[in-house]
């Protein structure tokens, strides 16, 4: 799941970077529009406008970019657990976990005793043996 919830990170910074980037185009590369039709075009000689054809296929683009981004956040949203799941459901199934935890806890201890005692009667035995080693060599 951490793996998805870094995924979403990196996608919502990636769409916040795209809305920055729009702006940013549409802030540098438009036209001036005059409100009032009797007003002066004011001109910015910082600004570099794109022609009208050239803005709104960006413009377009920048959009659709935005779109998939928003579309993929969307799906990775929809892959987190618990989404379309009522609490209940989410409730028994943490039981149902729990008590598999548990049960596979309990045989570990006991696999622990078994080894436990494995490891002692091996002990055991080597110490017979090279005793019974020693004796005969006595």
């Amino acid at each position: 799941m951490a793996d998805r919830l870094t995924q979403l990170q990196v996608c919502l910074d990636q769409l916040i970077e795209q809305f920055s980037a729009t702006i940013h185009y549409v802030d540098q590369h438009h036209d001036s529009v005059n409100l009032p039709e009797n007003d002066p075009k004011i001109v910015d000689p910082d600004l570099t406008p794109d022609s009208e054809f050239d803005f709104k296929n960006t413009i377009n683009e920048l959009s659709s970019d935005i779109l998939l981004k928003t579309r993929q956040i969307l799906a990775i949203i929809d892959s987190l657990p618990g989404v379309g799941v009522s609490k209940k459901e989410q409730m028994s199934k943490i039981q149902t976990l729990s008590e598999e935890l548990w049960a596979m806890e309990t045989l570990k201890q006991e696999k622990i005793v078994q080894k436990d005692d494995l490891l002692d009667w091996v002990n055991n035995l080597i110490m017979n043996l090279s005793e019974s080693i020693a004796n005969s060599r006595d």
